[in-house]
């Protein structure tokens, strides 16, 4: 900031300003404005030296390109008032910086056109000029503007502490007053009137018969629909309407558009090929779900409940599981097919499970493999003897454990009613913990005051059938084609594949003339740890590049001291861990219980420290 489009508008207003020039700046950029009210646009001029605003037009959102209609409509109000003011002035506009998309093309040309924009400056970094079509298509001149070379987009902090400070000091001069919404009309994306905590810190505006406004200000609470709000006066009309949309003080105090916390049924969208149904049970928090590449990973317990990640193999009959918190709400037909179960220690929470999990894997079902810290093998040995036996025979389920121990593996067979059988020790190279012809899976041993290891899950290569070359050949889909990825996979490319027609043909040349092989994505979860240095660059390295990162969060920011003392991760470090790392999305999860009724606080802090990172769980 202090180096955009803003500050060169402001820039040239001055100028023009000090030879006596009548001039006047629109300011439109109502998200993160340079003067006046963030979420209004205004009409500013030069007087003295010093920055003022004439008038304001409050929108009571950030949100240029969802409300960009309200936007452009203001704005040709405005420009009536900057003509009333001084005759034939000089407008400079400060337009919203969207210069994307849709939204930003919108906005670009339906402003020029509708305030009959004389010439456009570009500024811009790189010779690639936003919007160029659009542009050319207006026939107005615009003029290319190279930008400072320490111009960049602020960050979501940034902008937010910025609007902020705009917004506290425009309401030094309000006054505390109430206001009874059953005689006001309601305008904009109210929030019902029986709800009234959705009401507090909302940026609203009273607007008299013509629709002008008679004042601006916060909600600070609705109780029997009488409103009282912190509002600056500017005008003795009568209030008969609410302006209210989506601008919000959040629970940091900063100004920000409302972030609504995603569907609680979000986990009926798993694809029907997963072949899952997770039951329902308490909603307070809903199964979380996303796919990574051939996999579609499920938060079972939400982000409060006990962790337990349930990841599936699309089109195979293929499960594993990260932790074993509370798993109420899983079929046992899941666990028939988990094939491993991957442990980041064996606190209450996270191995709570482990009773059903054994339970349900009663029958001829084979072994099942469990990774987990040193200890593990002791813990569940102790947790297969405290049950008697008797009647189980030689069904009773195998469990090959696996120990993560530093630069070594220890592996052992526990059965109930036999006696354990230690297998053998390895070494453990480039923390590959387990490998097959599909994935590798990586481990780190954090620290939790105990062991806690996180886990990457890395699939190897997707392989895409071109369709378009399928019809082309006249070959129906059918097996033969998992046959065929199969012989990609294991790099047998000299097998023969039997086709449809009957004719058959090398796996290499199908590969070539059918198949678009892909880099495999990578998934990673990270339960409970301390925030330390050497933790931080464990995970740094272990998700680096990842496509989505399962990290734990269970404390918001202001709560640091707790998270120290019980060696948990806050939402800031969560978020810089992933940065850091450069994953593409983050499912924070494990939340401490004390948010439960405003998960939104730990969300808002993700986001704002997260930066471009898409955060499950959260929407903007």
């Amino acid at each position: 900031m202090g180096t955009g489009k803003s500050t060169l508008a402001i820039d040239i207003l001055q100028r023009l300003s000090s030879q006596r020039q009548a001039c006047r700046l629109l300011e439109l950029d109502i998200g993160t404005p340079p003067f006046g009210v963030p979420g209004a646009p205004c009409i500013g001029r030069i007087e003295n030296t010093q920055l003022i605003w004439d008038n304001m037009l409050p929108l009571c959102t950030l949100n240029s390109v969802r409300f960009r209609l309200p936007l452009i409509i203001a704005a040709g109000k405005l420009l009536l008032t900057a003509q009333s003011l001084s005759k034939e002035p000089t407008l400079l506009i400060d337009p919203p910086g969207v210069v994307r998309g849709v939204g930003g093309a919108e906005l670009l040309t339906s402003l020029a056109e509708f305030l009959k924009i004389d010439a456009i400056l570009v500024l811009c970094k790189t010779p690639d000029i936003p919007l160029k079509a659009e542009l050319s298509a207006l026939s107005i001149p615009f003029i290319p503007i190279a930008a400072p070379f320490a111009a960049k987009r602020p960050t979501k902090t940034e902008r937010a502490k910025w609007r902020t400070r705009l917004w506290d000091n425009f309401l030094r001069q309000a006054k505390v007053e109430e206001y009874d919404l059953r005689l006001l009309n309601h305008i904009g994306t109210p929030p019902p009137c029986d709800v009234p905590d959705e009401w507090r810190g909302k940026q609203i505006a009273l607007l008299d018969t013509a629709g002008e406004p008679v004042g601006v200000g916060e909600a600070l609470e609705l109780v029997d629909n009488i409103l009282t709000a912190n509002i600056v006066i500017s005008s003795t009309a009568q209030a008969k309407t609410l302006l209210i949309r989506d601008t919000v003080r959040n629970a940091t105090g900063h100004l920000a558009t409302i972030t609504p916390v995603m569907p609680t049924r979000r986990h009926k969208h798993v694809p029907a090929d997963m072949g899952i149904r997770y039951l329902a049970t308490d909603h307070h928090s809903p199964p979380l779900s996303c796919h990574t590449g051939a996999v579609w990973a499920t938060l079972i317990g939400g982000v409060f409940g006990d962790p337990l990640l349930h990841v599936r193999f699309r089109n195979k009959k293929r499960s594993f599981l990260f932790d074993l918190g509370a798993p109420a709400r899983l079929q046992a037909k899941i666990a028939h097919q988990v094939e491993a179960v991957f442990l980041s220690h064996t606190h209450l929470d996270h191995i709570g499970g482990f009773i059903w999990f054994l339970r349900s894997r009663l029958g001829p079902f084979g072994p099942c493999r469990i990774f987990g810290p040193e200890g593990t093998i002791e813990r569940l040995e102790h947790f297969i003897e405290a049950i008697t036996w008797d009647r189980i025979a030689d069904l009773g389920p195998i469990f090959d454990i696996t120990e993560i121990r530093n630069g070594e593996l220890v592996l052992a067979r526990l059965q109930p009613g036999r006696k354990s059988v230690f297998l053998e020790r390895k070494v453990s190279e480039n923390n590959i913990i387990m490998t097959d012809d599909t994935l590798n899976v990586r481990a780190e041993i954090c620290d939790h005051k105990i062991p806690s290891i996180a886990y990457a899950l890395e699939l190897v290569q997707r392989l895409s059938i071109r369709k378009e070359r399928l019809h082309q050949l006249n070959l129906p889909a059918g097996p033969w084609l998992g046959h065929l990825k199969q012989c990609i996979a294991t790099q047998d490319l000299a097998a023969p594949i039997l086709l449809p027609n009957g004719s058959t043909r090398p796996a290499k040349e199908l590969a070539e003339e059918l198949v678009i092989v892909k880099p495999g994505k990578k998934l990673v979860y990270a339960a409970d740890m301390a925030d330390n240095q050497e933790n931080r660059n464990k995970m740094v390295n272990l998700a680096r590049g990842a496509h989505t990162l399962f990290c734990e969060a269970a404390f918001a920011n202001a709560d640091k001291d707790k998270a120290t003392a019980t060696q948990h991760l806050t939402t800031i470090a969560t978020a810089q861990i992933a940065r850091s790392a450069g994953v593409m999305q983050l499912v924070p999860f494990h939340f401490s219980k004390r948010y439960e009724l405003k998960p939104q606080l730990l969300y808002e802090e993700i986001c704002a420290e997260a930066g471009n990172i898409r955060v499950i769980g959260a929407q903007f």
